[in-house]
């Protein structure tokens, strides 16, 4: 099974002049799983609803294995949707649910016992087949949707948030089932969700929306190492990026940069590739630093005042403030759990100023040509 799903500057006006999408291109290739991921609002669940034929496109052009389907009806398009709140019907059995969209379609029964079976036996499901969903788990349910949607064959896929009605250990569990299933069956799917860890874990490729406008499209790699804005750096990562007002200064032959209260020196290999940064020196600008770069052997020392520590077992958070500020950001660092800090007091941590990141202040676009750190 392989096809493509393109997205051609499509756009989505609601009444009332909202934008819930505006001018969304983008392709998913044979096979691929790509994740739209954004905040509450962003416009992932409307783009979907538009490929799936559930929300009328403003403008722009749909294709499905480059076949035009910006107007056709979803029973048209040839894809298979899987919801949020799975969508079963409560008086039919496991095997039925998943054989009632063939069924309508007129399909011979030995054809549907087969697919019902093949589906089952991929999913686990063989031995609830003959089960009503009010007699399954979360998980088991979500199973069955997927199985009713992998019994079609369609062209593609589109998932919606399925995994959000699940519980943490399960959702974990339901992340490396749906994408061992997807390898399997091959087809292009567009998955949506507001977990960046679903995001990063699952996809392919992850396309990251905000306010309807695609602000990055790459491999999960690629948006973390090289966000192109503020927006994006702060999104992808948990904990996410720290983002703080800062400075560039001159520093003799090189640069330095002024921020949380500290005035650190800009080694070599935090400006290579980025011959630009030197005409920002003087200019305000957001530094970011992820909260695993603190703490690295060699780095550049920051005093600060603990404000609370989170042990996770394997690793210590601490939520730090620049030491004699009043106003400071408050910024957070993952630590080796070994690390001896006291909440409440002082202390120095290191910072890893190669793995500084720079961005515009007002546009929040990313400084330095590749902006990659070293």
């Amino acid at each position: 099974m392989s096809g493509t799903i393109t997205l051609e500057s499509v756009t989505k006006h609601f009444p009332g002049g909202v934008v819930a999408v505006n001018d969304l291109s983008l392709e998913v290739q044979p096979g691929e799983f790509l994740v739209l991921v954004g905040p509450s609002g962003c416009g992932k669940t409307t783009a979907l609803r538009m490929v799936a034929g559930l929300e009328e496109v403003t403008s722009g052009q749909i294709r499905i294995n480059d076949r035009i389907v910006t107007r056709l009806p979803p029973r048209d398009r040839d894809i298979a949707m899987v919801f949020q709140n799975y969508a079963l019907y409560a008086h039919m059995t496991v095997r039925n649910n998943m054989a009632f969209g063939l069924k309508m379609a007129r399909m011979p029964k030995q054809e549907i016992r087969s697919r019902v079976d093949e589906a089952a036996a991929m999913l686990g499901l063989d031995d609830l087949l003959n089960r009503k969903p009010r007699q399954l788990s979360g998980g088991q349910r979500q199973r069955v949707a997927m199985g009713r949607a992998i019994v079609r064959e369609p062209a593609a896929f589109l998932m919606d948030e399925p995994l959000s009605n699940l519980d943490a250990k399960l959702r974990v569990e339901m992340r490396g089932e749906i994408i061992r299933v997807q390898r399997r069956i091959a087809a292009p799917t567009l998955y949506v969700t507001h977990d960046q860890t679903e995001a990063m874990t699952m996809g392919d490729r992850v396309a990251i929306l905000r306010d309807g406008l695609l602000q990055q499209l790459g491999t999960p790699d690629e948006v973390y190492d090289r966000p192109v804005n503020a927006f994006v750096a702060g999104f992808i990562g948990s904990p996410s990026m720290n983002l703080v007002p800062a400075t560039l200064e001159r520093a003799g032959d090189g640069l330095a940069v002024a921020f949380a209260g500290a005035r650190i020196p800009l080694p070599a290999e935090a400006l290579s590739g980025r011959p630009d940064l030197a005409g920002q020196a003087g200019r305000p600008l957001t530094v970011g630093l992820r909260p695993e770069d603190f703490g690295r052997p060699g780095g550049a020392e920051v005093e600060v005042e603990v404000t609370r520590l989170e042990s996770l077992g394997s690793e210590l958070v601490a939520y730090l403030t620049p030491a004699g500020t009043q106003d400071g950001p408050l910024l957070t660092a993952r630590l080796d759990r070994g690390e001896t800090l006291v909440q409440g007091e002082t202390a120095r941590v290191t910072v890893d100023a190669r793995r500084l990141y720079f961005f515009d202040a007002e546009t929040g676009a990313a400084l330095g040509s590749g902006g990659t750190p070293g």
